[in-house]
């Protein structure tokens, strides 16, 4: 298994996060090689990003290519059988979003299976770009430029869209995922590249803290049977000045743009998770993403106590998806849907 991990090369901190991957990896006998193309680019910051961002295209494409081309043989002479190679599709630089027209050498030399671009809150990545390391003339040029919440979401959008791009020309599979999911979420595809990928759907707005516990125990143990997109990977920060109308509306934007495309657009299944005994709040959300699963042709299950409206049964859902408990549900997929909990091992003791 091949994966190319696409995602802003500043202020993501998805290095750690990946390391994280190939030593579970290893844990469960899973040998990763991991490369990382900027590492490379720069000969581990010998040759600074900043002075490759400064040359001609020419000269930037011709660096990329080589390497490409080096890690490609790297790939075939070792004779690795899993690999993960970190790659950027955009560079942010000069206010200028500079996309990578990398395809051609990627399908080439690294003939990757699937594309995971990863993504994080962007106030988060804002604090980060805030607060460089000393010695990072980069990242230090990088916050000279104060990126707004707007732009940093642009960045990312144009991250997902290019990788987007690559893997339809590749004919190969695109997720898109949040640096706070476990890493075993990553770590499954390399178990099973066809591996059933669901997003949780739930209220975010108005979950009192006991549902809220509820639910985070659910979506724990439903990772024991695919990789899951949990929303609350990525939350909308109260920090965000609320007097500044163009930050606001551009997280609201991209909070629904990211749900809805990203996530339901991409997975395999969307899972409603609605543990309400009495009075359960209007989920307006919640019934958006199932909306457009219906029409992305997704798969779609709700954990429902008590489900009373016929718009959920024969609109929303479909027939025998809706549960009252957790463990019906999960009973379903191992009986009807013939999925065994075959990841639990993974989570064991996390």
């Amino acid at each position: 298994m091949r994966i190319l991990v696409t995602g802003t090369i500043a202020g993501l901190e998805d290095h750690e996060w990946l390391q994280r991957v190939c030593a579970l990896g290893k844990q469960h006998g899973i040998s990763i090689a991991y490369f990382d193309m900027v590492a490379r680019m720069t000969s581990n910051g010998e040759k600074p990003m900043e002075r490759l961002l400064g040359t001609t295209d020419y000269i930037l494409e011709l660096i990329r290519e080589r390497e490409y081309e080096r890690i490609g043989f790297e790939i075939e002479k070792n004779d690795y059988e899993h690999v993960i190679v970190r790659a950027p599709a955009t560079v942010e630089w000069n206010r200028i979003n500079r996309k990578f027209k990398d395809s051609k050498y990627i399908s080439e030399f690294i003939n990757p299976d699937m594309i995971v671009t990863l993504i994080d809150a962007e106030w988060l990545v804002q604090q980060r770009l805030e607060k460089p390391p000393a010695h990072d003339q980069f990242l230090k040029a990088i916050k000279e430029r104060n990126h707004t919440i707007y732009e940093i979401l642009s960045w990312m959008n144009e991250e997902v869209s290019l990788s987007e791009d690559w893997a339809k020309m590749m004919k190969i599979r695109h997720v898109v995922m949040a640096v706070r999911e476990p890493p075993q979420n990553l770590l499954t595809f390399f178990l099973d590249p066809n591996v059933l990928l669901m997003y949780a759907s739930y209220s975010m707005t108005h979950a009192d803290p006991e549902v809220r516990k509820q639910i985070t125990q659910l979506i724990h143990k439903l990772r024991w049977y695919g990789a899951v997109l949990d929303p609350q990977s990525i939350e909308i920060s109260t920090g965000t000045d609320p007097t500044d109308k163009k930050d606001r509306e551009a997280t609201y934007s991209f909070t629904v743009h990211r749900d809805l495309h990203w996530y339901v657009g991409k997975c395999d299944a969307v899972v409603a998770i609605h543990p309400y005994l009495d009075r359960p709040p209007l989920s307006t959300g919640m019934m958006d993403e199932l909306g457009h699963a219906r029409d992305y042709h997704k798969s779609r299950y709700m954990i429902f106590p008590q489900a009373f409206s016929p718009f959920v049964t024969d609109s929303y859902i479909e027939k025998g998806h809706v549960f009252d408990t957790g463990e019906q549900f999960f009973a379903h997929l191992e009986q009807e849907d013939h999925l065994p909990p075959k990841y639990k091992s993974l989570y064991e003791g996390s």
